[in-house]
């Protein structure tokens, strides 16, 4: 699918131009400050605590969420498949990476870690996906879903705040990571003392980027 996919986004990249380096900060669907959003419906706390091997993973969308949301975030771009897309192994080392680099940053700022999240990791791969397939590059989609509605979309709940970074055209977890600090908003975000939680989603057309935060009572 990704060599498909390729295809569908050439077009886009190829108008910003080689080499494109491209960032995205916000919450809620801010595209512009690096702000939080408060959801209405927090529900009950989801899966906070990072796999064993603290490697990310998609995971399976709720049944519920079948016919919900953008084909591209789900398997085989088929909106009535039940499973989310997750990474391929070159990803889920991109996303690692990421996660090592941004807890590096915080405990270099006297923060504490942030603990990867299954529900947030979901919603980053879902964004990054659908900004590849459909070739726009936002923090709202162009039905004008936030993160914040992606996270509950996807069966994220049991969150009091969410912020987005989004980046695209870095090649590595480092250059991206760079990127992002050297901006501030973004810089915010990743050392925002009321964040407790990451995902952080990759897909390698682009590469595209996604940091999801949440703050989890």
């Amino acid at each position: 699918m990704k060599s498909v996919r390729s295809h569908v986004l050439f077009a886009f990249l190829a108008a910003l131009g080689a080499g494109t380096l491209s960032l995205g900060c916000g919450g809620g669907g801010s595209s512009g400050g690096g702000g939080t959003t408060t959801p209405t419906n927090t529900g009950t706390p989801g899966s906070g605590a990072p796999p064993a091997n603290n490697t990310p993973t998609g995971g399976t969308a709720p049944t519920s969420l079948v016919g919900v949301g953008s084909a591209f975030w789900h398997l085989n771009d088929d909106v009535n498949n039940p499973n989310l897309k997750t990474h391929t192994t070159a990803e889920a080392q991109m996303a690692s990476e990421v996660l090592t680099l941004v807890n590096q940053q915080r405990a270099a700022n006297g923060l504490g870690p942030l603990s990867l999240d299954v529900e947030a990791e979901r919603a980053a791969k879902a964004h990054a996906e659908d900004m590849v397939g459909r070739g726009y590059f936002s923090h709202s989609t162009p039905e004008g879903w936030s993160p914040s509605t992606r996270m509950t979309m996807t069966g994220g709940s049991g969150f009091s705040q969410v912020g987005e970074n989004i980046a695209f055209g870095y090649p590595t977890a480092q250059a991206v990571m760079d990127g992002w600090m050297n901006s501030s908003g973004h810089r915010a975000n990743i050392l925002n003392t009321s964040y407790t939680h990451i995902g952080i989603g990759v897909d390698e057309v682009g590469p595209h980027w996604v940091q999801v935060f949440l703050r989890r009572p």
